[in-house]
């Protein structure tokens, strides 16, 4: 009898493995490294991304006080301004 075929359950990403994919884009706005891919967002050749406004406006505030930028300012602040939402202060 053939083997029933599963349908792989996709992990949910958490916000610290969002936050991680995102470090480079909020830093300075390329994807240097194709991080994103990992998460599961399309590649931008160019500078900035269309969701990135989103995602810094979610990940944002937790960003910035992890110090990530080591007290320099950076790209998503720079071009968004302080990010807003539930998890902003």
């Amino acid at each position: 009898m053939p083997v029933k075929r599963r349908i792989a359950k996709q992990r949910a990403l958490s916000p610290a493995d969002e936050m991680l994919a995102w470090h480079t884009m909020f830093d300075c706005g390329f994807d240097f490294f194709d991080d994103l891919g990992d998460i599961g967002v399309e590649p931008s050749d160019s500078e900035g991304h269309p969701q990135a406004e989103d995602a810094w406006h979610r990940l944002g505030a937790e960003w910035l006080r992890r110090g990530d930028h080591a007290g320099r300012s950076c790209w998503a602040l720079d071009t968004f301004g302080p990010p807003r939402g539930a998890h902003a202060r």
